[in-house]
């Protein structure tokens, strides 16, 4: 089983496998399983004012993270660690940033399955 991410808009949403060493990014996985744990990284335009509101969503609708990120982790060596969460089914997970004034933002599809 493959996942892959689809990301679109002002701000470019990167997920990955979280492990302990990696704090590097792809846009792609070789597998995804129930239990796996994402890390979220997400790059903003230079212009994009903090702070930025995250959420993700799981393949049923339902929020499962829905957080104020002040500093955008980047997954540059001084930028704050990688959001996570935890994939518990099947399906297409949405993960949304965007700004508090609601100008610049961006959408991500990691499909699971």
């Amino acid at each position: 089983m493959s996942g892959t991410i689809e990301s679109s808009g002002d701000i470019e949403i990167f997920c990955a496998l979280a492990r302990s060493s990696n704090r590097g990014t792809v846009p792609f996985f070789d597998k995804i399983a129930v239990g796996d744990r994402l890390s979220v990284v997400f790059v903003p335009s230079e212009n994009a004012v903090p702070p930025f509101q995250l959420k993700v969503f799981s393949p049923s609708g339902a929020t499962i993270l829905d957080t104020l990120v002040r500093d955008a982790p980047t997954g540059a060596p001084q930028s704050p660690s990688p959001i996570e969460f935890v994939v518990s089914a099947m399906g297409v997970y949405r993960i949304e940033v965007r700004t508090l004034t609601g100008r610049q933002r961006g959408e991500a599809k990691v499909r699971v399955g």
